[in-house]
């Protein structure tokens, strides 16, 4: 996690789109919230405040077009905690832009630290420089702008912003759904079943922590795979091992050999669950 405000913004400013979108949990814990359990208006406003203090700009709101565009993909490339993240962001940003088009975000710069209860109050005193009426009218404006923007994004800027995205978040799933299929699975003469899932887990709470599918995050993969084979998983699993990191051809031979060997001398081999990794993943998605 990044350590301001300022930092976050800048990684959307880079198009680094989904570390930019581990702002509203850092807000959270900033003001000493619990995001599961904080009021939705109030984490609301307290994103729209950060966000006026630390150099709301229309570049800002053209890069969010583009994550937008990406959230909105027919493959939905963001689920769960991402989509609820870029959907209380995108809630702050029309009031942002209402306040900047009519230069009153001057009005909610404070050049001291406030507290979360402070920043809240601020907000709702400073509102009364627009009527509610004429704050609806000017959101439905900006609104449209925005969703304007979002239809005219440069198509190639939002591929890439796709690629970016979906390289990680598809393992994500994957993971996830290897997980949730093992441990439902009745395997009960296989004990090495709960190894297999605690290693699982923590592969899944690795990989949850990073944000780019770099070199030493396919190598850290690599060996929580590695050691994975090693533990005889049934055989549904080794279609989720070999999308989620394919083994070089060595490793690859001496797991086929060793996957023989345990078979012959295996005197029953209890039934493995039908294989149904693409319901939720698509490796080829429809954009």
């Amino acid at each position: 996690m990044l350590s301001s405000t300022k930092e976050y913004l800048q990684a959307l400013r880079d198009g680094k789109y989904l570390l930019f979108l581990q702002w509203p949990k850092f807000i959270a814990e900033y003001y000493g919230k619990n995001d599961k359990n904080q009021e939705a208006d109030e984490m609301v406003n307290l994103i729209i405040f950060e966000w006026l203090n630390n150099g709301f700009c229309e570049e800002d709101i053209k890069k969010f077009a583009i994550l937008y565009a990406v959230h909105e993909m027919e493959s939905r490339p963001l689920r769960e905690g991402l989509s609820y993240a870029l959907t209380t962001i995108s809630i702050a940003l029309f009031p942002c832009m209402v306040y900047s088009t009519n230069n009153l975000q001057k009005h909610y710069i404070s050049s001291k630290k406030l507290s979360g209860k402070e920043v809240i109050q601020l907000m709702a005193m400073n509102n009364a420089y627009l009527e509610k009426r004429q704050f609806v009218e000017l959101l439905g404006q900006e609104q449209d702008k925005f969703f304007t923007w979002v239809k005219e994004a440069d198509s190639s800027a939002v591929y890439k912003a796709f690629d970016q995205i979906y390289s990680v978040t598809y393992l994500k799933y994957l993971i996830e759904d290897y997980l949730n299929l093992l441990e439902s699975a009745h395997l009960p003469n296989d004990q090495l079943k709960s190894s297999r899932i605690s290693l699982i887990i923590r592969l899944a709470k690795y990989f949850n922590e990073q944000t780019e599918l770099t070199q030493d995050v396919l190598d850290e993969i690599a060996v929580y795979v590695k050691k994975l084979w090693e533990m005889q998983p049934a055989e549904f699993e080794e279609e989720f091992l070999k999308k989620i990191s394919p083994l070089p051809f060595i490793d690859n031979t001496v797991r086929i050999l060793t996957g023989l060997g345990a078979r012959f001398f295996s005197i029953l081999q209890p039934p493995s669950p039908p294989l149904n990794i693409n319901s939720e993943v698509n490796k080829n998605p429809k954009v």
